[in-house]
């Protein structure tokens, strides 16, 4: 595979890059360097899911063996010069790098609106010479594979159900998910929705609690929209935005996810039984209007005579 040099960051890229596509991952790469926000737009067909993969991957693993290198450098300086702190001698790193190697390895939160653009992305990612540590993120409507569970007419019920089990421990997936060597064979390949709830289903554990057990350790994690739009579901997935590198594919469906995270569904019933409320209410204040008028004529009648 064809490796470019670009702002200092060696990419391998699947074949050689067009143009505008070395245009596009410099973009990528300086607001990484820069740690600014980016809004990026290249035409159909340019190959943008690809490039993001490779450019913030690239960047990621240059930024690791930067820090590496880094370490070994003070850790030899330190025995060399043992009056002197490690820290001061990280004020030879060039291109700005110097904080950035005495932070955390950031993780990437690669979202897109649905599970299948996502099945997608990591179809690509496959086709790159990058191997990081992946986790998706799921509903338990889409990897639970207890049968009792996956029986229930609502995801609400799925949810009560599958907490009930978890908490007395009766869900034998869920206790298999605690066998540390599995977690670690199925933390290796780079596994789809699919392939987490067939891997689920061979080796009898939980597709829904491993994923997130994998996130724990996973290099880049892809998940939908909503999971990051919607604190709830930030909440209840435990994702911690806090010095994380987050991708926005497709984000010209951002506003519209916006719009449907913060919008609810009235159904037909819920229309009629608000009606029901509503005719009860007015039914209960003409009860109390005409009480408080036959009181009002019996004390007037009482004052005449």
């Amino acid at each position: 595979m064809p490796k470019i040099a670009l702002n200092g960051v060696t990419v391998d890229f699947p074949f050689q890059p067009y143009p505008c596509q070395e245009e596009y991952m410099s973009k990528v790469l300086e607001c990484l360097q820069k740690k600014v926000n980016g809004l990026l737009e290249s035409p159909t067909g340019t190959g943008k899911t690809l490039c993001l993969l490779c450019t913030t991957l690239a960047w990621r693993e240059h930024l690791r063996d930067t820090i590496s290198a880094r370490k070994i450098a003070e850790r030899a300086q330190g025995e060399l010069f043992p009056d002197r702190t490690l820290s001061s001698w990280g004020l030879a790193a060039s291109d700005g790098d110097t904080t950035a190697c005495y932070m955390d390895i950031p993780k990437i939160i690669y979202a897109s609106r649905t599970h299948s653009q996502l099945t997608q992305v990591i179809s690509e990612l496959r086709n790159t010479s990058y191997r990081p540590r992946v986790c998706v993120l799921g509903s338990r409507e889409q990897l639970c594979i207890h049968p009792e569970v996956k029986k229930q007419e609502s995801n609400h019920m799925q949810i009560h159900l599958c907490r009930k089990k978890v908490a007395s421990r009766s869900c034998r997936f869920y206790n298999n998910v605690e066998e540390k060597s599995l977690q670690q064979e199925l933390a290796t390949p780079i596994l789809d929705i699919e392939d987490l709830v067939r891997s689920g289903n061979k080796h009898g554990l939980c597709p829904y609690y491993l994923s997130r057990n994998l996130k724990q350790q996973a290099d880049i994690i892809f998940m939908p929209y909503n999971y990051l739009l919607d604190a709830k579901s930030r909440r209840a997935h435990g994702i911690d935005l806090k010095g994380t590198v987050v991708i926005f594919d497709e984000a010209h469906n951002v506003e519209k996810m916006c719009e449907e995270t913060a919008s609810f569904d009235l159904t037909p019933h819920d229309l009629a039984s608000g009606l029901d409320v509503i005719d009860q209410v007015l039914e209960e204040q003409t009860k109390a209007a005409q009480q408080d008028g036959l009181h009002v004529e019996f004390s007037a009648d009482s004052a005449n005579s």
